[in-house]
């Protein structure tokens, strides 16, 4: 086989590769990482690079090891030819075999692999909720999150705004100081290991906001910074089957990206993220991405009654 063409992955590729993403997303089941700041901002963390294949896109992600496929093939069957073809180039570059894979494969395709006898196995699921809910936080299974929002409100009036270029000082200060609250706060070698990690990522992402497209908004308390969030819409306004008769205009999915909130603050995390989602009237469905294994992670989120998960797998040969 050929070897094809690697390209570094640049800024200037989103104007093709949103689109194809976008052409590529499942409408049941859109996984964040089907968008291209979903894998920019982790570039200080992996290698990014693109190739052609059997008419399909290929995004590799990898290290001085070897790279695997960070989706599945972008085309018309990411399932066939394409997949074949990835995994023989994958074998015949990486050191490590273990890296020889293809993450975040959606569920309908994941069950074609299992089906061509592939090795399947899941990688961890997006929430996704319904945004009127997220707004509304009605009835005894928001009790818990009306309560902080309303202590933050009469505590702390706090002001909710638009992100600015001058708050990227004041936000990667406080991502500082919300990364030293994970070690003092006895947490787990792996949420240690995830703040380390994710400090390049914010740093990226706050940095190139505007370039990647980002919706990003600050809460200040007192007139410092206290805490941000970055999101961005992950599919268009076209109806969605997660949400049967809806009309034309609905069932649009927006992601957050990432959330800040000063540890000191009570009811902050609640209040910026209903905010935000109060903001997103164009939206019918919200997803925030995974829970990173994290257990504390997983009951926040769960906490806030999910429409759904949204599974997402690794595929191996």
């Amino acid at each position: 086989m050929p070897v094809p063409a690697i390209h570094p992955l640049t800024l200037e590729d989103r104007r093709w590769l949103e689109p194809l993403l976008l052409a590529n997303c499942a409408s049941g089941d859109p996984l964040a990482a089907y968008s291209f700041p979903y894998h920019f901002i982790w570039q200080g963390l992996f290698r990014y690079e693109w190739m052609e294949l059997a008419g399909h896109r290929c995004l590799l992600a990898g290290n001085q090891e070897g790279s695997f496929l960070a989706l599945p093939p972008l085309g018309p069957d990411p399932g066939g030819s394409a997949t074949t073809q990835a995994f023989a180039f994958l074998a015949d570059r990486n050191r490590n075999p273990a890296l020889t894979r293809i993450e975040n494969t959606p569920e309908s395709l994941a069950n074609r692999c299992r089906a061509q006898g592939y090795r399947v196995v899941p990688k961890g699921a997006d929430y996704l909720y319904q945004r009127d809910a997220l707004v509304g936080l009605h009835g005894d299974r928001y009790k818990g999150q009306r309560v902080s929002y309303n202590h933050c409100v009469k505590g702390s009036r706090p002001m909710f705004r638009a992100f600015r270029p001058e708050d990227i000082g004041a936000c990667l200060d406080l991502f500082r100081q919300w990364q030293q609250g994970v070690k003092q706060n006895g947490a787990s070698d792996l949420a240690r290991h995830l703040a380390a990690d994710a400090e390049s990522a914010h740093r990226t992402g706050i940095h190139y906001a505007a370039e990647l497209g980002l919706v990003g908004r600050v809460v200040e308390i007192e007139g410092r910074v206290a805490a941000y969030t970055f999101g961005y819409p992950l599919t268009s306004t076209s109806p969605s089957p997660l949400l049967q008769g809806r009309g034309e205009g609905e069932g649009a999915v927006f992601c957050i990206l990432f959330e800040i909130a000063d540890r000191t603050v009570k009811g902050l995390s609640q209040f910026i993220f209903r905010e935000l989602c109060r903001e997103l009237e164009g939206y019918e469905l919200i997803n925030t991405m995974d829970d990173s294994g994290l257990e504390g992670l997983r009951r926040a989120k769960l906490a806030y009654n999910p429409l759904r998960l949204i599974e997402s797998y690794i595929v191996s040969p």
